[in-house]
């Protein structure tokens, strides 16, 4: 299943956070990955505001609900939507239509 999370980072720790962030490298998100049982498709980052969205792929909300809770110390809100990529979506549409 993919995932789309959007979060914001706590104002009053922007540079925590920011830090924290910085430190970090590929194995320790592959780390954090694993942990959880989810895999990162893409991250995007906006840092002008603090906001970022990425797409993981999980196996259940729980292992991506348990990835976000690793962060909520420094990130202020976080909005997890079920997301389709375009054959998911093709072929719901397609047996929406079809049952018309």
């Amino acid at each position: 299943m993919l995932f789309m999370i959007q979060w914001q980072i706590n104002h009053d720790q922007k540079m925590e956070t920011w830090e924290t962030f910085a430190g970090m490298t590929p194995a320790d998100d592959a780390a954090a990955e694993q942990a959880h049982g989810i895999r990162q498709i893409g991250r995007w980052h906006s840092v002008a505001d603090g906001r970022g969205i990425a797409i993981v792929e999980a196996d259940s909300a729980e292992s991506v609900l348990g990835f976000c809770m690793s962060w909520s110390a420094v990130l202020s809100t976080f909005d997890v939507t079920p997301v389709l990529d375009d054959a998911g979506t093709r072929q719901i549409a397609s047996a929406f239509l079809s049952s018309q």
